[in-house]
């Protein structure tokens, strides 16, 4: 099932919210599925797709704008799934909701999602957070230099 969970949480309020968004949007895939609506999961799936493709720019986003190490390798995962959901979608096109279309929707993304999310994310999330936390003057004591010896002469 294409659920959110607590553990998830970046504590970035723009991410947060869209990666909640991502698992609403593949729960009404699901439910589209349900119903037995091939139009209601084409358009379900591309609102999924459509916000999975706004939060994978954000993120990337992000990881230029704060010099993230990891964005290559990062970047490199969002180019894997998108793949997949392109291959995926083309499927849903082809042939209609069928039984791997539906595996994809209720189990292979939300997996991805919630592994790419502790893997990937998380660690994005602690950079980001140590970037926004007030940087401390180091103490006093330590940014002045020891006086030079005195010669004795």
């Amino acid at each position: 099932m294409a659920e959110w969970s607590p553990e998830l949480t970046l504590n970035h309020e723009l991410l947060d919210e869209q990666h909640v968004g991502l698992f609403r949007r593949l729960e009404e895939a699901a439910v589209a599925l349900d119903a037995g609506a091939a139009a209601a999961v084409r358009s379900a799936v591309a609102g999924f797709a459509d916000a999975l493709l706004e939060h994978l720019a954000a993120e990337e986003a992000l990881m230029e704008e704060t010099l993230y190490p990891e964005r290559t390798r990062h970047k490199a995962a969002h180019e894997l799934f998108t793949a997949d959901l392109t291959q995926m979608r083309g499927e849903l096109e082809l042939h209609g909701p069928t039984p791997a279309v539906a595996d994809w929707i209720r189990t292979r993304a939300p997996e991805w999602l919630r592994f790419h999310i502790r893997v990937n994310d998380l660690p994005f999330g602690a950079h980001l957070a140590r970037r926004s936390a007030p940087q401390q003057a180091p103490e006093r004591s330590a940014r002045r230099r020891p006086a030079p010896p005195k010669r004795l002469s």
